[in-house]
């Protein structure tokens, strides 16, 4: 089953032809502050209660929401700094 980025109007999808263009994909944090800071970053309301969005156990954001400076460069791979907070609502890419 593919995923999709769960911030609001990403339409990025963890899928082979995403991954070739060097999108990546992150799991929201185990850590509950963390993970809180996640999901205040990413600023979705549930449409049918009118509360804060709560990710479900798969939910995911691209790295397309994060800076260039969340992430460490091992060789070829990047991996996700600890502690980095999603800081880009649009996915925007930076110039």
């Amino acid at each position: 089953m593919t995923r999709s980025c769960s911030a609001l109007g990403c339409t990025a999808r963890d899928n082979g032809r995403s991954r070739e263009r060097g999108i990546s994909f992150h799991q929201f944090p185990v850590d509950a502050v963390q993970r809180r800071e996640w999901i205040r970053a990413v600023n979705r309301v549930d449409p049918r209660s009118r509360r804060a969005w709560r990710p479900g156990p798969g939910a995911i954001l691209c790295s397309r929401h994060f800076a260039e400076t969340d992430f460490e460069r091992y060789g070829l791979r990047r991996k996700l700094r600890r502690g980095a907070v999603p800081s880009r609502k649009d996915g925007s890419v930076e110039r």
